[in-house]
């Protein structure tokens, strides 16, 4: 039934990383997704609409990224442009039916160099455009989004243009002037914002277009500093220029996972291998890390009273 819901054959994966089995619900949601792929013509894209909506994917999850464009595109809300980027080598090859389909209603498939690895979701974009004047919303490839989702996050920009907003925002901690390790932080709670928020796009976050430009101007010293840590980029760069993030909802938010999508990743290196918490000591200067831990002192302050 799994297999004949998302179109590929699903095979346990005892390392995965975290859960990524399918609940009858979540099924039954794929199989409509599914239906849609093989029969809408409905544009995936709004020529009206107010951001661009951006991603990348490599290796087995090319057959499975139509179900994470799909979601998106039946949603209330349509960007203005549908872009995934894949690596130059892989878009040589032929593209799965699915993503064939969703080219034809408006999803944009173009090359990103070899070696960009998750950065590949927003730099071809950001290095594109010498000054840019929509947003940029960084989804990821393993996610079903509501049908809410870029509605929320367009609105949460219109509101507070001058912030990064996400779904999902850890509340990074410090003590004695330092942060704390990634795996110590907290699930962010309120809408108010704060150089202490750190946005993760694993469920969404939309980059203002001052932010964009700040990106494009440091070019790809990512490269060395933070590697395969593309939110702790984002993150250092917002605070280094006065970008505080918010989240869009009270509570943080973990959308469902694209089945068999978990048994790769960069979850255990990154969170569990601790490698965030060198990427991050490489990307964060003294000044930085001073904002941090003063908006963190300020949240902690508020909440005892």
């Amino acid at each position: 039934m799994a297999a004949r819901a998302i179109g590929v054959p699903l095979e346990e994966h005892p390392s995965a990383a975290q859960d990524d089995r399918p609940s009858p619900e979540l099924l039954r949601e794929i199989a409509g997704l599914r239906v849609a792929n093989a029969t809408s013509r409905r544009r995936v894209v709004d020529p009206r609409g107010e951001a661009v909506v951006s991603m990348t994917t490599h290796g087995p999850r090319i057959r499975l990224v139509w179900v994470a464009l799909e979601s998106i595109a039946r949603g209330e809300r349509l960007p203005r442009r549908l872009v995934l980027f894949l690596d130059e080598a892989e878009l040589a090859a032929p593209l799965p039916g699915p993503l064939r389909r969703l080219q034809r209603r408006g999803l944009e498939i173009l090359p990103a160099k070899p070696g960009l690895r998750v950065h590949a979701k927003y730099w071809p974009h950001v290095a594109a455009t010498a000054s840019h004047e929509l947003p940029l919303t960084v989804a990821d490839d393993d996610m079903i989004y509501p049908r809410r989702w870029l509605r929320v996050l367009v609105e949460a920009h219109r509101a507070r243009p001058e912030l990064v907003h996400g779904f999902r925002v850890h509340e990074m901690q410090c003590s004695d002037g330092a942060v704390w390790p990634y795996h110590l932080w907290m699930p962010a709670s309120g809408t108010s914002p704060s150089f202490a928020h750190f946005g993760t796009g694993v469920s969404g976050q939309i980059l203002p277009p001052a932010l964009l430009d700040r990106l494009r101007e440091r070019g790809e010293a990512f490269l060395e500093r933070a590697p395969r840590a593309d939110d702790v980029w984002i993150n250092a760069t917002a605070v280094g220029m006065g970008i505080r993030t918010a989240q869009v909802e009270e509570q943080a938010r973990n959308f469902p996972f694209v089945p068999a999508t978990q048994a790769t990743g960069l979850y255990q290196l990154n969170v569990a291998g601790r490698a965030n918490d060198e990427q991050l000591a490489q990307s964060l200067e003294p000044a930085d890390v001073a904002r941090i831990c003063a908006d963190f002192a300020a949240l902690k302050a508020a909440r005892e009273g």
